[in-house]
Order: structure tokens, then sequence, then C-alpha cells
């Protein structure tokens, strides 16, 4: 099923109030308010993989509040209360280049906290709030040259903070705040000449400063804030009649306050203000089921090798019970079910043994994680949904296991994932020569491949040998992988360092180059003592932009086939790997 995830944002500007807008065509902007004066200001942007390229903030007017609308031929409507008083004011402008060429600021209305949104036919709908009580107000206008042709305004409820959004279909949705709690709500409508017909005004969630965004095809994405702390927290639905049926319940992903939303196609994008401070910060998501990315791209991805293939890889994948802020060993929030729904594709599993069943550790302190059988429980519930994916687990860093130990565990590998479990190489090759393709043939596939001798010793169907790039015995390895961690808990050493191995790595086997190395693990990874958590959150808010202005393939021909990450989420790695396989583009 599809749905979004917005994971961290990073920081473009510093400011207040920001709203943002995109169009089919793939253009943003937004605008806000200056955090020191009752300055307007706005950016023009521009998608590039999971990143936005922003141009230069240019002021265009004074005011507060403001919000945006851009279609598909780059016309733009500002609205805005005035600084002074009750007044709503509007402009149209156009889009060329990285700046917007405005008319002339209109008054249109009075009222407070005015939202604004239009569809590629130049149909405006906009709502506010009264200046003197709680009613919620609407106009539907139409873009004429420079100008908008509003019809009145006309109430459709009472409450707060609302928003609006409109689709090609002339398709509206509304959310607002109840005037009397922290209740959010919602309106389902459809644009009938100067008027809307709404449906009715349905609960949904509690929170304040709501958001709203709808595509074409009727899926409808909200941010808010929570109604207690400086977190934001997002919801996917799909509307049916005059209602939206709901994916799940709320979903954190971030910190700050008076979060927007937009989006166009199979993208979207949510600005923010912090939590603390006047800065603003950004973020985009794919519309996509991330759960079988791999079956539904099949055609272009068919004949891709574990070689030339991207994906999110999920660093000591068992690590996710316990609190993030108080246990070291914590370095997921997802279990394994959850990993695999959101598109993680290499899980690191690390067994102990502690005398009666196995268990995931992390760490010299030897923190134990949810026993092995919970997790391939989860995996085995996955596949026996359907989803026709490519499962690579890895298992290393034993603990009290000996070669009786290992036989029990690969054992209990094969009782949960037999069905599944990839067991007979074709002649001649290994793991990585064989397509994608092939792996997926006629259902999903599952590489257990296990570290160190207990493999060669102790050979199991369906388990094969992993071999870093530089072990003395990288020829026995069935698959060879170059991992190399930076070991620091600086976000730049780390980058640099991951970057400069990525750029050298040659596909070749340190020990003898004449051993191919099947894969490069980009250790997007952090390696504190304490709170994981809170060192990943850099690192993840990054890893978009950085594979964004990545030269790939590097000067040998190769790419980051693992891309792998703490919190694997709010990296956003699976979209990410998407774009990398070009199996993401705006607009598909």
């Amino acid at each position: 099923m599809k749905n979004v995830f917005f994971g961290l944002a990073l920081k473009y500007d510093d400011g207040v109030q920001t709203q943002v807008a995109m169009s089919g065509s793939g253009t943003i902007v937004e605008v806000h308010k200056s955090q020191a004066f009752d300055k307007l200001w706005y950016h023009v942007g521009s998608i590039d993989k999971m990143n936005v390229n922003w141009s230069r903030s240019v002021e265009y007017d004074s005011g507060v509040t403001p919000s945006v609308a851009v279609n598909r031929q780059n016309r733009v409507v500002e609205v805005h209360k005035s600084e002074w008083n009750s007044g709503l004011w509007y402009r149209v402008g156009t889009v060329t280049g990285t700046q917007i060429h405005w008319g002339t600021s209109r008054k249109y209305d009075s009222g407070v906290r005015p939202r604004v949104a239009m569809n590629d036919a130049g149909v405006v709908v906009e709502v506010h709030e009264s200046e003197w009580n709680s009613g919620l107000w609407y106009h539907v206008g139409r873009l004429n040259g420079d100008s908008v042709n509003w019809a009145g305004s006309q109430r459709y409820d009472s409450g707060g903070t609302p928003s609006i959004a409109i689709n090609s279909h002339g398709i509206v949705v509304e959310v607002h705040k109840s005037e009397w709690n922290n209740g959010l709500w919602y309106h389902v409508g459809r644009v009938n000449g100067n008027s809307i017909s709404w449906g009715p005004s349905l609960h949904y969630d509690t929170g304040a400063s709501p958001s709203v965004a709808v595509t074409d095809d009727g899926n409808v994405i909200e941010v808010h804030q929570s109604q207690a702390a400086g977190t934001l927290w997002q919801r996917f639905g799909k509307i049916n009649g005059d209602r939206i049926d709901w994916v799940g319940g709320a979903v954190n992903f971030d910190d700050g306050a008076t979060p927007s939303v937009a989006c166009a196609s199979n993208m979207a994008i949510q600005t923010h203000q912090s939590e603390n401070f006047a800065t603003l910060w950004s973020s985009t998501s794919l519309i996509v089921d991330r759960a079988s990315w791999m079956q539904d791209n099949l055609a272009a991805l068919q004949d891709k090798t574990l070689s030339t293939l991207t994906v999110g890889a999920s660093h000591d994948a068992g690590m996710y019970l316990g609190d993030s802020f108080n246990l070291f060993g914590k370095t997921q929030d997802l279990d394994l079910h959850g990993q695999l729904s959101n598109g993680i594709r290499y899980f690191d599993l690390r067994p102990l043994w502690d005398g009666s069943d196995f268990y995931l550790y992390h760490g010299s302190a030897l923190i134990k994680g949810p026993k092995l059988f919970v997790v391939l429980e989860d995996i085995r519930r996955f596949l026996e949904e359907g989803h026709r994916e490519l499962v690579i687990l890895k298992f290393s860093h034993y603990k009290d296991i000996d070669d009786a130990i290992y036989k029990k565990m690969t054992q209990m590998i094969q009782h949960y994932l037999e069905r599944w479990l990839y067991r007979t190489l074709p002649e001649g090759q290994r793991l990585a020569d064989v397509s994608l393709g092939s792996y997926l043939a006629r259902t999903a596939t599952v590489l257990a491949v296990c570290d160190g001798d207990f493999p060669v010793r102790n050979p199991a169907r369906g388990i094969w040998v992993y071999r870093d790039w530089e072990s003395p015995t990288a020829a026995q390895g069935d698959l060879r992988v170059f991992d190399q961690y930076a070991n620091t808990t600086d976000y730049e050493k780390m980058k640099n360092d991951q970057l400069t191995k990525f750029a050298n790595y040659n596909g070749k086997c340190k020990v003898d180059p004449n051993l191919p190395c099947d894969q490069f693990l980009l250790s997007w990874t952090l390696t504190p003592i304490t709170a994981v958590w809170l060192y990943s959150k850099e690192a993840n808010r990054n890893l978009g932009a950085v594979m964004a202005g990545l030269k790939v393939p590097n000067q040998h021909d190769c790419i980051p086939n693992l891309l792998y990450v703490d919190y694997v989420e709010y990296a956003r790695a699976t979209d990410v790997a998407m774009f990398q396989n070009n199996v993401a583009h705006f607009g598909t």
C-alpha cells in the first residue's frame, strides 16, 4: 500500500510561518515571514532525487501568515494578512527560472490565517478564520491574468488554523483545529461553480497547526504539530466519497512546529519551523508502496545483480527494543516486519546464545534485543503476505556460539524460512552473478549469509558464506562485501571517510585483486557509547542530499550497493535507493 515518510529534515533558511506548494511540473515555491520583521520572502526550489535544490530567498511583500499555491503552468497565487489590520491580500505571479514575477498586491477580504490552493485549471480555493470569532470561511476563485476573480466569502464551519488542498478533478480536502480543544477535523468537498459542496466535518486526530495535500488519484497527506510538544506527525489516507480512509494512525517523523505539506504526482514535500528557533527545515518523501518496490519495478530491475543494485541496509537490525535515549544498544525503531515494509532489504543480525535460546545483541556490553525466533517470525510474516522481494540476512559477531550451537541456529533459520531460502546456484556462477529477475522469478527470495568459519566447517542448505573484502579467506566467500566503518562520532569525519572510500573503491578484494568484491557498503553510521538515536540524526538528515550530489558510478564504474543506517526510516534509505536504481523519477 502506498504511503509517505518524510524522515528528518534539512535546514534551508531562517524565518517563521513557512508554507510550501508543489506543481505537477516539479516546481516548488515556499513562502515565509522574516523572524524579526513583517517582511515576506519566497524561495523557488526543484526536486533533485530526494533532495531539494533551493534558490536564494527573495523579499516580495510585507505582512504575516503567508500561503502559496503553484500549478503546472508555473502560475503562482499567494495570500497573506496585513501586518497592520485584518485585511487579507493576494498576489498572482509567474515562476521564471528561480524568480517569481509578481503582479499587484490586492485586498480581497478581511480575516486571519488565510490558506490557498490551486489546480492546473486555474481554480483557486482559499480558507481563513474570521477576525471576530471562530467562524471559518472560504472563497472560490478563477485565475485571470495577474488577478483572481473571487466569488463571495461563504462560511462553512467553526474552528481555527484551517488548511486546504485541491486536485485536478476539483476535489477539495480541508483540515482545521477545533475552537474548543485540540481535536483535528476534516472535510472532503467538490468545487461546484462558485461554491464548494462539502461533506460532513469529521474528527480524525488531536494536535495543532494541521496542513493537508491531495493527489489527483485521491491520496491525502496530512501533517500537524503535537498539541503538547514540539513533535511533527504525518497521516496518509485515500478519499472514499466524502470521507477519508486513513492508513493507520499518525506517525512521528521529526521535531518542529507549524508544518506545511504539498504534493504532486509521486512526490511530497513538507516544510516546518524549528521547535526552538526561527529556522526553517524541509524534507521530501516518495508516495510509493515500499513493501513491494522491487516487485513493482521488476521490469526495470530484472537485469541488475547484487553489484549493480542499491538497497537500504539496517545496522544492528534486531536492536529495536527499549528507549532510544537511555539504551546505547538500540539502533532501530521498527521491528523486522516494519523495516521490511519500509523497503529495507539488507539486515545486519548478531546472534547470541545464552545457554537456552538465541537472542540478537549489540556491543561488548551484550545488550540483548529480541529472541532470534521472533525476528525470523517477523520476516516470515512479511514474506507470507506475498511480497516478491529479495531479502539479504547477514549473520555475524556470534557470541557464545560453537559449531554445535551454530548448527542449531541454521536449523532454526531453515525451519522458519525454508520456502524462500536461495539454495542452488547455476553452474559456474556466484551469488553476485545472478540477476534480480532470476532471484525473483517465482517468489520472494532470502539470501542468508553467515560470516566466519562456521559456514565453511558446517555447510547447510540455503546458508551461504559471507566474507569481508579484506579477509584473508575472501576466496571462500559466496558474497564478498567492502564494509569499513569510520569509527567516529563526528558526522563530517564519517562523511569524508565513507565518500573517500567509495571514490577509491575498485570492486576488487584487498587480499587478492583477482577476486571481485561484490558490494560496497556505505556505512552511514556514527559510533557513540550511548544514545545512538541522537548521533544518528545528522547522518540521516543528510543522506538524501549527499547521495544526490555523489558521483555515481565512481571512477572504477562501481556504485554504493548498501546504504547502511541506524533508524532506517528517518534516513529515507529506501526512497534514496529507488532513485539510485533509476526506478524513482518525479512524475512516475
